[in-house]
C-alpha cells in the first residue's frame, strides 16, 4: 500500500465515521462502498502467476 493508497483509506474511515455520527447514513454507504473495496484488495495474498514452462 503507498502513502497515498493510505491517506485515501484513512480519510474514507474518518468520512464514514463523521457521516454516521451526524446521521447521514445514505451519504455514509455511499463512502463506505470504496473503503470496502479498497480492503478487499489488501485482504488476499497476491497470486503467483504460473511461468508457462511444463518441463
Amino acid at each position: 500500500m503507498t502513502n497515498t493508497e493510505a491517506l485515501s483509506f484513512l480519510a474514507l474511515f474518518i468520512l464514514t465515521v463523521a457521516l454516521l455520527l451526524t446521521n447521514q447514513v445514505a451519504l455514509a454507504t455511499v463512502a463506505i462502498v470504496p473503503l470496502v473495496a479498497t480492503s478487499f484488495k489488501y485482504s488476499f495474498p497476491k497470486q503467483k502467476k504460473p511461468s508457462g514452462c511444463n518441463h
